[in-house]
């Protein structure tokens, strides 16, 4: 596993988007969640993940919103 880890305010810094935004978008009632852990209450993201790319490229592409 070559994946950086990172949580809510790093994933925000490399996105340009707000954390609260990032946490939103790990919550269940989101259609779109971003691939994310879990570990108990905290999130963390893989960067450089396949499940992540594929997120991020949906997104570019104008996949689906919240």
């Amino acid at each position: 596993m070559d994946y950086e880890i990172l949580n809510c305010e790093e994933l925000a810094k490399r996105l340009n988007v707000t954390e609260s935004w990032v946490r939103e978008m790990t919550r269940r009632r989101t259609t779109n969640q971003i691939p994310h852990l879990k570990f108990g209450k905290y999130r963390r993201f893989a960067w450089g993940s396949p499940e992540l790319d594929d997120w991020i490229a949906a997104q570019r592409r104008g996949g689906r919103r919240q």
